[in-house]
């Protein structure tokens, strides 16, 4: 669904890609945010989402050493796209966060932040999205395996014939779009929730296709790019390619490629860049309005979708028991989480809680009850949980 608003002029949001070799400071300019202030004088409640497990673990005795609250900063470690969306998700809808237990299970405790009031993210940091385009791939070409295993039955494949057809199988020209589909969704998405946000990426030699003695060869034109989703700086305000020159290594410099904030010009060159420069965007657009778009492609798409098939007469085929049933309000979902995870915590006694947790689970009914999205389910676990208190 499009969004809207007038023409005044609103709060502008830090929307950085910064990119560049291993030791290039990076991540050291991204956890930069745990720095930074609300025009309120608040500091930054930074989500930081780390598919590269660990790039910010070595900063935090020296931000904490500098005066920040390590209760300011989550950090979640996780190298799944559809992972990383749901927490952006999370943070565009203010919802709460919870801590997540040795196996990777959310438990019942609500995440604090350092004044002791629900987390709730004022920047966002997805520290490697190399990692997460990589991730993606291999989805895709597990899927691909599976598709073309499909193929071998249909086909009557046996022996080596199967065993090429399917362990070969890779990706095809749609997958291409997929993956280059999911990042942009990333950048947009984080666009629209309405949070200052930096994602990281390893760099790569740009290439393009040449024609060499009548063969087309692939060829590095010589500059630089982000390695991983093609084109996710186009859609970012700032981009900046972070390097250390052979003649000066121990020096970290930054090229800005791109800063419509107009903190920096485009083609100038930091030394020891950081982030700080641009605590200047919030101060100055403090006393504007605080916008939150909230769309990204995922929702175009099914609105395209759904035009097109209106187009083709297939909506008008739909048979009345084919109808998927009416989305179930929000709210009634919130408010059933809320009601079970609120029972969990009404129980004091440990081990009466647990054997609430065990008899959900011995029920065949999922225990990540912030995650369920089926107000039936939910209807089933409180029932299960009142029947063990």
């Amino acid at each position: 669904m499009a969004r809207a608003r007038s023409g005044n002029a609103i709060q502008s949001k830090i929307q950085m890609t910064i990119y560049g070799e291993p030791f290039t400071g990076k991540s050291t300019m991204a956890s930069q945010f745990a720095y930074m202030k609300n025009p309120d004088g608040s500091p930054f409640k930074v989500l930081y989402l780390d598919p590269e497990s660990g790039s910010i673990d070595d900063y935090l005795g020296t931000m904490k050493a500098n005066g920040v609250n390590p209760a300011n900063i989550w950090i979640v470690y996780t190298q799944s796209l559809t992972e990383v969306l749901d927490y952006i998700s999370r943070a565009t809808n203010n919802e709460d966060f919870y801590e997540i237990d040795d196996d990777g299970n959310e438990t019942d405790t609500v995440v604090l932040d350092g004044d002791s009031k629900p987390f709730r993210p004022d920047a966002i940091v997805v520290d490697g999205t190399s990692v997460l385009n990589l991730t993606t791939k291999q989805g895709i070409i597990e899927f691909s395996k599976k598709r073309a295993n499909v193929k071998a039955d249909i086909a009557g494949l046996i022996g080596d014939a199967r065993l090429v057809k399917v362990d070969g199988a890779g990706l095809e020209l749609k997958d291409y779009q997929t993956i280059n589909f999911k990042g942009q969704d990333l950048i947009l998405a984080l666009n629209a929730s309405g949070k200052h946000y930096i994602v990281t990426a390893r760099e790569t030699d740009e290439k393009e296709q040449r024609i060499i003695d009548g063969k087309k060869e692939s060829v590095s034109t010589g500059r630089k790019i982000p390695e991983g989703f093609k084109g996710m700086q186009y859609n970012c305000k700032t981009c900046i390619r972070m390097y250390r020159d052979p003649d000066d290594y121990d020096t970290v410099k930054a090229f800005v490629e791109k800063d419509r904030t107009g903190v920096h010009s485009a083609g100038e060159i930091l030394e020891d860049p950081s982030l700080i420069d641009w605590q200047e965007v919030i101060n100055k657009t403090a006393n504007n309005a605080h916008v939150v778009i909230k769309n990204g492609l995922s929702h175009a798409v099914e609105t395209e979708e759904a035009k097109y098939a209106q187009e083709m007469g297939v909506s008008n085929e739909t048979k009345p028991e084919d109808e998927p049933a009416p989305a179930v309000a929000k709210s009634d979902v919130k408010e059933l989480r809320a009601q079970a995870l609120s029972l969990l915590k009404s129980i004091s006694d440990p081990v009466k809680k647990s054997n609430a947790k065990a008899a959900v689970a011995q029920a065949g009914l999922p225990t990540q009850i912030t995650k369920i999205e089926d107000t039936e389910v939910l209807e089933k676990i409180i029932a299960t949980i009142k029947a063990n208190i």
